[in-house]
């Protein structure tokens, strides 16, 4: 898994606001703020200005944000590969179906399924 920071950090990037992102995450925009800080102090600089209501990407926020987009989705495809190799399956699964067979046939075939 990716460290939490930089997926912090790619949700403040791509909202350009730290309460947009804490909604995103489900967590408090102090957290929020308290990650990005830490992901700062982590590389000695500054990755965003923040300005009333206005937040944008340093230089250096610009190259974070290009590194943490190859590193997170190496990750999601790390964390897929391994799943493929162990047999595990995971994702979204909709399943639509008239009342009848819901009632009736999907509980057996839904229970069944793992």
């Amino acid at each position: 898994m990716a460290d939490r920071r930089l997926q912090v950090f790619h949700a403040v990037a791509k909202h350009l606001s730290f309460t947009k992102a804490a909604e995103a995450l489900f967590m408090t925009q102090p957290a929020v703020t308290f990650q990005v800080k830490q992901l700062e102090e982590h590389f000695n600089t500054r990755l965003f200005e923040r300005g009333h209501g206005r937040n944008s990407l340093t230089p250096a926020g610009l190259l974070v944000l290009e590194y943490a987009e190859k590193i997170l989705t190496l990750s999601a495809e790390l964390d897929l590969r391994l799943k493929e190799m162990t047999g595990e399956v995971g994702g979204l699964l909709l399943v639509g179906a008239s009342t009848t067979i819901a009632e009736f046939l999907l509980p057996q075939v839904l229970g069944d399924f793992k």
